[in-house]
């Protein structure tokens, strides 16, 4: 009799009923893979991967999705090709690419998480597994040829560097450091999957998958000069509920358990475990900012009707970051103007501050204070240099926390059935890029421990993407006042020419 399982009991014996339902139990105890169903999200995810169009394939998901047992079976089905009818694509029985690749995940997760799920899935007696001087199984080998190694974050990122590989599965969001160096082991080409509850270190995914490509060297002839090409990626959500049985696609969690498992996760995680959003979105500092609510159209800044504040956040290497702040009469702050850019030199920078501050009734020129700090070599420093071109800064204040919560309480507002109650204090003009970039980017330091066991988050935010936050935390400590606008002076017998600006 044939191994076939799927037979017409009006046609066969009795006997062979039970020969096929032994076959059954056999293949379901040693061979799971063979049976496995994903969820309608993780289906989605498959046939994305099957279609070889990307290169990159992110499925950020909530617990309980069912991720890592995902792209286990993405593996069983590529390795050992079966009838499973979600992996019956021409892709997983003619890989493209090297048979050689990488499982990489973070060390707490290595043994329960990857190891005993690969295991669980894989069919027994057609792999090898040993653990190379670690303590869990690190190589992996198979009767079909293919290989990979089980890898940590906490390696060295320069051991992963020296072997070409052909994919790697990434349980968990990886290091930037660590991503590079496996992508830059794939100059044969290859496919990369990640499987994540965006915890912690994802926000250089969220800018990556937010691009929709990203830039990959590959090797069009053995010894020839890599060339840069870019390559697609994917991205998708997986929320809890649709890992439900009442809910979901072929779900497989109890509502019940869902609506408890959510009551205990801490309020600033559930964003990412129910709905497998980023956290470092999530973290964000300043968690008031609405684009809907604070980003607005620019119109005219009278000079009648505004004070302006200029400031100045220079950068030996990168861009510069210069913001003007204008307050009208009843203290509301707009951020109507930014400079973010890297000058040629000091007349570049000086001549383009200027041609700014012209457009507005500029009241106050503050510097951070690396500006007055002298170069040991010429015995200068930047705001002498900016003097002399007509210039003059004065020194910004460093308290960073303090600064901090005084963008918090102008970002606060207060509405009721959609109707603004309390109007905030701060707005920005939509033509000011690089500062809605560092609101939507600006976050709290990743956790000390990358799994919820050692969790400890570090209490200030991190030092990146927030040079204009850092320039507008300064202008509002300030607490500048609308200044009424002098009017001109009357001189006796004399005639005022009305074309000329008396402020110019």
């Amino acid at each position: 009799m044939s191994d076939q399982l799927f037979i017409d009991p009006n046609k066969v014996s009795t006997a062979d009923l039970i020969h096929a339902q032994r076959l059954y139990e056999r293949r379901m105890k040693r061979e799971k893979y063979r049976y496995y169903e994903p969820n309608g999200v993780g289906e989605e995810f498959i046939n994305a991967f099957a279609s070889g169009d990307y290169f990159i394939l992110f499925i950020s998901a909530a617990n309980g999705v069912g991720k890592t047992a995902l792209c286990s079976n993405i593996l069983a089905n590529l390795m050992f090709p079966s009838e499973n009818f979600y992996f019956r694509d021409k892709f997983f029985k003619q890989f493209p690419y090297l048979k050689r690749g990488r499982v990489i995940t973070d060390s707490a997760l290595v043994e329960k998480n990857v190891v005993n799920e690969l295991k669980f899935w894989f069919p027994e007696g057609k792999y090898g597994a040993r653990k190379a001087g670690k303590h869990y199984d690190s190589q992996w080998n198979t009767e079909t040829g293919w290989s990979f190694d089980i890898m940590t974050y906490q390696q060295d990122p320069r051991e992963f560097e020296g072997v070409t590989i052909g994919w790697a599965w990434f349980d968990e969001p990886p290091p930037d450091s660590i991503l590079k160096a496996t992508i830059s082991r794939m100059r044969k080409g290859g496919i990369i999957i990640i499987s994540a509850t965006p915890i912690s270190g994802s926000a250089h995914l969220y800018d990556m998958f937010a691009t929709g490509e990203v830039d990959v060297q590959v090797s069009l002839r053995e010894g020839e000069e890599p060339i840069t090409i870019k390559r697609k990626v994917f991205h998708m959500t997986a929320d809890v509920e649709s890992a439900c049985m009442e809910h979901g696609i072929r779900g497989h969690l109890e509502h019940e358990h869902i609506v408890q498992m959510i009551a205990e996760y801490p309020e600033d995680e559930r964003q990412a475990r129910i709905y497998g959003k980023f956290q470092h979105l999530v973290g964000l500092v300043f968690k008031r900012f609405n684009k809907n609510v604070h980003v607005i159209k620019p119109f005219a800044i009278n000079p009648k009707d505004f004070v302006v504040l200029h400031m100045l956040d220079p950068h030996p290497r990168n861009n510069d970051a210069g913001m003007w702040v204008a307050i009208d009469r009843k203290g509301t702050k707009y951020i109507v103007d930014e400079y973010w850019f890297k000058p040629e030199d000091v007349k570049q920078m000086a001549w383009h501050i200027k041609k700014k501050n012209a457009e507005y009734r500029v009241v106050g020129m503050y510097g951070d204070p690396s500006m007055f700090i002298e170069d040991q070599h010429t015995q200068r420093s930047l705001n002498t240099m900016m003097v002399e071109e007509g210039l003059a800064y004065i020194p910004a204040s460093k308290t960073r926390q303090a600064s901090d919560a005084r963008i918090a309480t102008a970002l606060n507002y207060t509405e009721i059935n959609g109707h603004m109650v309390r109007a905030p204090e701060l707005y920005i003009f939509d033509t000011c890029k690089r500062t809605i970039f560092e609101f939507e980017h600006y976050r709290w330091d990743e956790w000390k421990g990358s799994t919820a066991e050692g969790r400890d988050r570090k209490e200030r935010p991190l030092d990146k993407d927030d040079h204009m936050i850092e320039n507008l935390g300064r202008a509002l400590i300030m607490e500048q006042p609308f200044i009424e606008m002098p009017k001109p002076r009357e001189t006796e017998g004399v005639v005022h020419n009305t074309d000329l600006d008396p402020y110019d």
